[in-house]
């Protein structure tokens, strides 16, 4: 981002894109959570790992302020200069992005970019689809599944079924509130931008953080295994045959 060029940008509102429908909200707010989102797309890969927390809080809280000033405008695109409570989220939101420029330093090459052919991916949404799930299997396998991501977008399929597999990718892990937060926000964000070609780099984040992140341990399946088979009137251990009942048991 621009030191004063990209933050008066940010305040008057110009943003370029080639959206097929108008965004939603202030500009601002959609230029920070893009430039945010950015951050995480390209995360480099000599980070730590504990350094996805601050791209991922940078993220959430610029999407957070997008969605308040959306609200703040009636939702309307228009955000007053005058109002310093906007404007001041703004200026936070914009100086934490530069703060964690080194987050990028040097930057991961986005999915298709350097002569990077996408290719040789498969063409079919489904295959697609599986094969990110079975990415989110193994550690280590950010870069394809953000290929992945990239390649099923520039082939135009349904964007609901990608964030609908994303979805099912989170609920299956041992997810905590972060996993579930980047979801929520990509989802907002994607949907405001009305699912341009410039919207793209949200969903590319999104599965770059959550391949990141898994596979966990995936235990809490075997708790809700327990409660529905409880729920269906079985017992969490069965006797053993010709043994006497305990008083649990009887």
């Amino acid at each position: 981002m621009r030191r004063a060029g990209g933050l008066r940008a940010l305040t008057t509102g110009s943003v370029r894109g080639r959206e097929k429908k108008p965004p939603r909200g202030p500009p601002s707010g959609r230029a920070l959570a893009h430039a945010a989102a950015v951050r995480i797309a390209r995360f480099g890969r000599a980070n730590e790992f504990s350094d996805w927390g601050s791209a991922h809080h940078s993220f959430t809280y610029c999407n957070a302020l997008h969605q308040a000033l959306k609200r703040a405008s009636g939702g309307g695109t228009e955000l007053d200069e005058g109002d310093q409570t906007g404007v001041r989220g703004v200026y936070h939101g914009a100086m934490t992005l530069y703060l964690n420029r080194y987050l990028n330093v040097p930057p991961a090459p986005l999915p298709g970019a350097r002569g990077r052919s996408l290719d040789t991916l498969p063409d079919r949404s489904d295959r697609l689809l599986r094969a990110l799930l079975e990415s989110f299997d193994r550690k280590g396998e950010g870069e394809i599944a953000a290929r992945l991501v990239a390649r099923y977008l520039r082939l135009g399929h349904p964007h609901d079924r990608l964030i609908a597999t994303l979805a099912h990718a989170v609920l299956r892990e041992d997810a905590d509130f972060h996993a579930y937060q980047m979801l929520e926000a990509t989802a907002r964000q994607f949907a405001d931008a009305n699912g341009g070609p410039r919207a793209h780099v949200f969903l590319i984040a999104a599965a770059r953080f959550l391949a990141a992140r898994f596979p966990t341990e995936r235990a809490q399946q075997q708790t809700a295994a327990i409660a529905r088979r409880l729920h269906r009137g079985g017992r969490i251990h069965a006797d053993v045959a010709g043994a006497e009942p305990n008083a649990a048991g009887a």
